[in-house]
């Protein structure tokens, strides 16, 4: 297929995505359903919007700040659509809100040309790595929506918050130990050496320790109770590790 008319369909795609997330801000008012098939509508739309966009490129498309956004973004939709059966209103718009945030950030801010990647992303390693840890994000998102849920709701509803804030953790953490693994790898293929100190590897470093800490509160009877606020503090950590690391301060991730 011709670059340029993959490009070309790819931005197509991508705001007839946009379309459908924006009114998802209604439709999540009504029936569960309805919900989850306009949310998979856009999941689907958007999915082919950076396939194609990869068909232009040739390459895995995620080689700029524009492809970055939309990736995590896609994450968030996903883990979302994946709870489509909890019915809290906070949770999901908690959830929905993130990903859409970073959705019309890239659109707004960033352009949607291509870009081909250097040669330091040309390696498998690459690939595995930083979707991974995008999942693993969405993950602790959701965790950190769930926190927020938890606050609105009582009885039964805490509990099942409580559950989805753990599974949060625990699939999270090992997503990003899985994906710090890779990192480790790319980084030797790239720089030479599986651990740099740059800012990036550092909070990656931090934000790790931090959700090892969270999982483990539970062999501590006296500190479950902080497990809530803590996935909430855990999303702070968890933008200056993604965003403030990659795009604010300088470093071996910025790109």
């Amino acid at each position: 297929m011709d670059p340029q008319l993959a490009i070309k369909i790819s931005i197509i795609l991508y705001w007839s995505s946009l379309l459908i997330y924006t009114s998802y801000w209604v439709i999540g008012f009504l029936g569960r359903g309805i919900r989850f098939y306009v949310l998979l509508s856009g999941v689907i739309l958007h999915t082919l919007s950076i396939v194609f966009r990869g068909i232009s490129i040739e390459y895995f498309p995620l080689t700029n700040k524009f492809e970055s956004f939309t990736g995590f973004a896609l994450a968030c939709f996903s883990v979302l659509l994946f709870y489509s059966r909890v019915e809290s209103y906070v949770y999901r718009i908690s959830t929905f809100c993130v990903g859409y945030c970073f959705f019309i950030v890239a659109s707004v801010f960033f352009s949607m040309k291509q870009s081909y990647a250097p040669p330091l992303m040309l390696t498998i390693w690459y690939i595995l790595h930083v979707p991974l840890s995008f999942y693993c994000y969405a993950l602790w998102t959701s965790s950190f929506a769930a926190a927020m849920a938890r606050y609105f709701s009582g009885g039964e509803d805490k509990r099942r918050f409580e559950h989805i804030i753990d599974a949060g953790f625990q699939y999270g953490f090992i997503a990003f130990s899985i994906s710090m693994i890779f990192g480790g790898l790319w980084g030797y293929v790239a720089w030479g050496s599986y651990f740099l100190w740059d800012a990036k590897l550092l909070w990656s470093v931090i934000i790790w320790f931090f959700y090892a800490t969270c999982i483990h509160l539970d062999y501590w009877p006296a500190a479950r109770k902080y497990k809530t606020p803590l996935a909430i503090v855990g999303f702070v950590i968890l933008l200056i590790t993604y965003v403030g690391t990659s795009f604010i301060i300088r470093s071996s991730h910025s790109f």
